[in-house]
């Protein structure tokens, strides 16, 4: 089995959004902002590879928006998930699973593509996947969280028939184990990955940064923020005692870390690259 990182591109928060209630003084140390205070994040996905099987964690924004719509949140256009695909040498045709931890925009809407103006689905031949509790919030969500649904692009997955609802945490694939949180959106589904003795967390909006790591470090885009909270306590402690590695979706500066606890909390032990240290 192979792990791969593959870019979707990038996109831009504000620094606030990012960091909620924590002080920019404070963040700011920790992850830079721009003078519009705006802070560089990646769209980072994975592929497994497991050799008649390949899955692919997210698929990033695909290309369903206007020129002004990406400027506002930074994204460039272009086909960057298929380019690095292409790059690290998969077809789409050759993908036979996607994973969506959860159905925001910048994490989904990429499994569909704009041909001039009609759907299609970027992986023709794979099943997608993500939970049915996000599924069914998606469709009720309040106006807070209602502009982070694509509601067209994920109506046409959906009656696709290709879009897997799942249920329960477990074994979804060999080697890969899936946990339901909530705190962000219902029915977040984060993929636990065995891979050469160790275990990789796909971290997604569970914790989207590194700098994200400490307890009270929570973004403003977590639904319920005090749920959040709750799950990730219990989550890193899990990681420090059984020795997990997070890989990081949204941090362009950090792709995978560990993590420890001192006196001041949780905190990043060591940064690692799958290609470079692992």
């Amino acid at each position: 089995m192979k792990l791969i990182p593959i870019s979707a591109g990038h996109l831009h928060c504000d620094g606030g959004a990012l960091f909620s209630v924590i002080p920019k003084v404070l963040w700011s140390k920790m992850y830079p902002a721009d003078e519009n205070n705006f802070t560089k994040l990646s769209m980072r996905c994975l592929m497994v590879d497991q050799g008649d099987r390949k899955i692919l964690i997210e698929t990033g924004v695909g290309n369903h928006y206007s020129e002004k719509y990406l400027q506002n949140n930074g994204v460039k256009a272009g086909n960057h998930l298929e380019e690095s695909l292409q790059q690290n040498g998969y077809l789409p045709e050759e993908i036979t699973d996607v994973l969506l931890t959860h159905l925001h925009w910048d994490h989904c809407t990429g499994s569909v593509k704009n041909v001039n103006g009609e759907k299609k689905l970027t992986f023709q031949k794979a099943n997608y996947w993500c939970s049915k509790k996000q599924w069914e919030h998606s469709k009720i969500s309040n106006a807070r969280e209602k502009a982070a649904y694509h509601t067209e692009v994920l109506d046409f997955l959906y009656n696709s028939g290709k879009l897997n609802l799942v249920e329960n945490e477990g074994v979804l694939f060999p080697n890969i184990e899936v946990r339901f949180f909530d705190g962000h959106t219902p029915g977040q589904m984060i993929p636990y990955i065995q891979h050469e003795g160790k275990t990789f967390v796909y971290t997604s909006d569970l914790i989207p940064t590194a700098a994200n790591i400490p307890l009270l470090w929570l973004a403003a885009y977590d639904l319920y923020p005090v749920k959040a909270l709750e799950e990730k306590e219990i989550f890193l402690n899990e990681v420090i005692e059984k020795g997990y590695i997070l890989f990081f979706e949204h941090d362009f500066y950090t792709e995978c870390a560990t993590i420890e606890k001192n006196k001041k909390g949780f905190r990043m032990k060591k940064t690692l690259q799958i290609d470079k240290n692992l």
